[in-house]
């Protein structure tokens, strides 16, 4: 039981990989207006966003609290070098490409992912211990 309850926490983070992955093989997707940055950038920040804000559930509430810095960077870097892995394999799919501008906006929302995860996390546990 106690194996299962370290397991569930990783599902969300293992569904946004999958769903990265599928998305990344296809070779045409719907076509969306872009805008100045381009609007498929868009869609990077945001898959990886939600990729490391589930990534941080990876590590343990102990890693977590006092090792802050460390998980940030962690995390920043486990989802980046997904996203460099994602750029690779779009170079093999047809009519994709590897695009270092889609790699720096995963890597931004990344960042801010996993920032904004740790941070809600943080504010939660002192409103808990406030409660308290």
């Amino acid at each position: 039981m106690i194996q299962i309850l370290k397991i569930v926490p990783k599902i969300p983070a293992l569904l946004v990989v999958a769903a990265i992955w599928i998305l990344s093989s296809q070779s045409t997707l719907p076509v969306l207006p872009k805008g100045i940055l381009g609007f498929d950038k868009f869609h990077h920040f945001i898959a990886y966003l939600a990729l490391a804000g589930t990534f941080v559930f990876w590590f343990s509430p102990t890693q977590r609290r006092f090792h802050r810095r460390r998980t940030f960077l962690l995390i920043v870097l486990i989802s980046s070098l997904y996203g460099v892995i994602d750029e690779i394999h779009q170079f093999y799919v047809p009519f994709r490409d590897c695009n270092v501008w889609d790699w720096l906006a995963d890597t931004i929302g990344a960042c801010l992912g996993g920032g904004a995860a740790l941070l809600v996390e943080r504010w939660v546990v002192r409103r808990r211990n406030d409660v308290r």
